[in-house]
């Protein structure tokens, strides 16, 4: 569990019951992550190229920001298989 010690933020719940209101988060998350790591891999290709090292740093930011919005999506999916379970348990005693 993320230490939420010094966050800036409190957690927040979305509503996601809407499948489109789902997608278009995931979509742009997705498409974002991967954005971050063509721009890596081009930074870094470039400077291959070039026989130069590149912004390293900035090719280790982009590729940590895109595994770090594949978690939140990881995330997102455990939460709503976990929620989906939990219904599909009480409908079931019932």
């Amino acid at each position: 569990m993320p230490d939420f010690e010094g966050s800036s933020f409190d957690p927040v719940l979305l509503d996601l019951r809407d499948i489109n209101d789902y997608m278009v988060l995931v979509a742009a998350m997705n498409e974002y992550a991967a954005q971050l790591e063509h721009e890596a891999d081009e930074d870094e290709k470039n400077a291959r190229q070039n026989g130069e090292e590149g912004d390293v740093a900035e090719s280790i930011h982009n590729r940590e920001w895109a595994a770090r919005l594949n978690r939140l999506i990881d995330d997102i999916e455990r939460q709503l298989d976990a929620n989906s379970d939990a219904r599909k348990s009480v409908q079931g005693e019932q």
